[in-house]
């Protein structure tokens, strides 16, 4: 499972990473293309003002405002080139490549050329046999818009690499409902095959001792029958739950307008004889026409499974409470029972698959698989609900189920309810 998590980690970090990649790449190529129009535009129309200011006033020395060097210079066949005073030490910069500038920007004419990485932008203006060139170098406005293209380079690679470890670092979180489907179905896999294994091995046993005596006759064979007969009702009960749990936990369940009220009576009139036959005392304080959206044979299941839990681990003699009551958005059912409280370490696993505490609230009829709270949890959620439960020391052990209220219900005052109530109202 461990290797299989990371191979989704990798693929879903360079998946992610990749569509980053493109995204952030496609930005930086627009915004690299519409700051060079940007720039061409704006430095065009300062540029040819520049140079018309030149071509204007040859004899003049004009002064860029960004500092880029400028100078002109005539040419006519009779005289060749000429340098105006107030530009010769301007031209002399270029040294060497002075010569050079001058002709590429007569062979232009007007528009932009290089030079030896060198980039000018050249005007001209005729006046009888002269020609009156000017040129600005334009060096410095390539240069920054080189700087500012790298510059976002460098933001885009960066931002690939922390997009790139930020998908990584998150692909834990994102992909931890998988891990936690992944393990449930480890587990559930594990559980059942430990759970199936213990009916099969007494099946496969009784049926070799009746193979071992083949002329014995049924009513001889009829305890190792029954004891077929309570492992195969085992193995019916734990397919029937599993198929329940993966019902409503995958499966959205038709809800209807429901009265939670009759409901809850109903589910609790086939405990009374339980409860009288064990010794225990059931008080139900249950508030009328509580109405809930739900599917009703779902929130049957669920209150059952939370009365038979009670009445399972109810000490002796003790006392079972089930209160229905609602208020302005919720409505809420605790259902309590005396005896050993569920410990703070069982609290958080009680609704766990399979899950069977040390103790006393231990599988001790060998009936119960650790489902039923699993289905019971699964049946709250699926209705928009929750369920908790804590123990109270000394007291008992109590659950809560809070499903949301279809409109208001009328409350009456609770009841005396046993002693794990009022400790319930303390603690709350």
């Amino acid at each position: 499972m461990e290797s299989s998590l990371r191979s989704l980690r990798i693929k879903f970090t360079v998946s992610s990473g990749l569509l980053a990649g493109i995204l952030l790449l496609l930005l930086s190529v627009i915004l690299c293309m519409s700051l060079f129009a940007f720039t061409e535009v704006s430095s065009t129309n300062v540029l040819n003002t520049v140079l018309d200011t030149v071509l204007e006033r040859p004899g003049f020395e004009v002064v860029d405002n960004l500092g880029r060097r400028c100078f002109c210079f005539t040419y006519s066949p009779s005289d060749g080139y000429i340098v105006p005073e107030p530009y010769r030490d301007t031209y002399d910069a270029y040294g060497d490549g002075k010569t050079s500038i001058a002709a590429e920007a007569m062979r232009v004419g007007e528009g932009k050329f290089e030079v030896n990485d060198m980039y000018f932008r050249v005007a001209t203006r005729t006046n009888g046999e002269y020609t009156v060139y000017a040129v600005l170098d334009r060096t410095s406005d390539r240069k920054t818009l080189m700087f500012v293209v790298m510059l976002v380079v460098l933001i885009y690679v960066t931002s690939v690499i922390c997009a790139t470890l930020f998908f990584y670092i998150y692909s834990s979180r994102a992909l931890s409902p998988v891990e936690d489907s992944l393990k449930k179905q480890r587990d559930l896999i594990a559980n059942a095959s430990h759970e199936l294994k213990t009916p099969l091995t007494v099946i496969a046993t009784n049926l070799a001792v009746m193979k071992s005596e083949p002329h014995s006759t049924v009513e001889e064979n009829a305890k190792w029958m029954a004891a077929m007969e309570s492992q195969i009702r085992r193995m019916n009960g734990l397919i029937v739950n599993m198929l329940q749990l993966s019902k409503m936990e995958t499966v959205s369940p038709a809800l209807t307008e429901l009265n939670l009220s009759e409901l809850t009576e109903g589910a609790c009139l086939g405990f009374d004889a339980l409860c009288f036959e064990k010794g225990l005392e059931l008080v139900t304080d249950i508030a009328p026409d509580v109405y809930v959206l739900g599917d009703k044979d779902s929130l049957d299941r669920l209150v059952v499974c939370l009365m038979d839990n009670a009445t399972k681990y109810c000490s002796p003699h003790g006392k079972i409470g089930l209160r229905l009551t609602a208020d302005a958005r919720r409505a809420k059912l605790h259902v309590i029972n005396t005896g050993e409280a569920l410990s703070d370490e069982d609290a958080k696993h009680v609704f766990d698959r399979f899950y069977r505490s040390d103790g006393a609230r231990s599988n001790s009829d060998g009936n119960s698989f650790g489902l039923g709270l699993a289905i019971a949890q699964a049946t709250a959620q699926a209705h928009g609900g929750s369920i908790a439960c804590r123990g109270i020391k000394g007291k008992g052990t109590v659950f809560e189920v809070t499903l949301p209220l279809l409109k208001a219900s009328a409350r009456k005052k609770p009841a005396k309810l046993p002693a794990p109530t009022e400790d319930e109202s303390e603690a709350q």
